[in-house]
């Protein structure tokens, strides 16, 4: 795989970041083919429009990564200290990681990570937290893998359908 950089998202980045959403998230959810809701689902949480009015939000931070001028995956984080579902302490949420399918597992996740976490951490969040889908056994792993810890449960609804989710934390170290 050729050298990864990452950066700091802009607006003109919404295009791109758009249409790998789509590509992870049903690589993800759809494992036993694309049902409506799910495609309803994707063009509307990640259309182009909704990732220019994301980019442009002062609380939020999309850290890219790139190859050759070619996004392999973001991450999202909310830049404000809330409260997460369950027991996970009060800090910053990591509101997506996402990485195509062929540069998962080449370190490009956890450089995401390692930048969200540095994010939080020099704006003084003494925690950064996310919750997975309860299905997706690797992405589990892979923040086990990290440093989180299974802090509780909650679901992500839509279309009156919900979807499990677990809720996982990491104490940082503030900068």
């Amino acid at each position: 795989m050729e050298p990864v950089s990452l950066r700091l998202g802009r607006r003109s980045d919404a295009l791109t970041v758009a249409a790998l959403s789509v590509q992870v998230f049903l690589d993800t959810y759809a494992t036993a083919g694309v049902r409506p809701d799910l495609a309803r689902e994707a063009f509307r949480e990640y259309s182009e429009q909704a990732f220019v009015e994301r980019l442009s939000m002062s609380g939020c931070r999309f850290v890219l990564a790139e190859a050759q001028d070619a996004l392999l995956g973001f991450a999202e984080v909310q830049c404000e200290s809330r409260k997460a579902p369950g027991a996970a302490p009060r800090g910053f949420e990591l509101v997506r990681l996402y990485v195509q399918p062929q540069a998962q597992r080449a370190g490009v996740g956890s450089a995401l990570l390692r930048e969200a976490e540095k994010i939080a951490s020099s704006a003084h969040s003494p925690a950064i937290w996310l919750t997975v889908w309860e299905e997706n056994v690797r992405a589990l792993a892979f923040y086990a893998r990290s440093g989180y810890a299974d802090v509780g449960a909650t679901d992500y609804m839509f279309e009156g359908k919900a979807y499990g989710n677990r809720v996982v934390a990491k104490q940082l170290s503030v900068a």
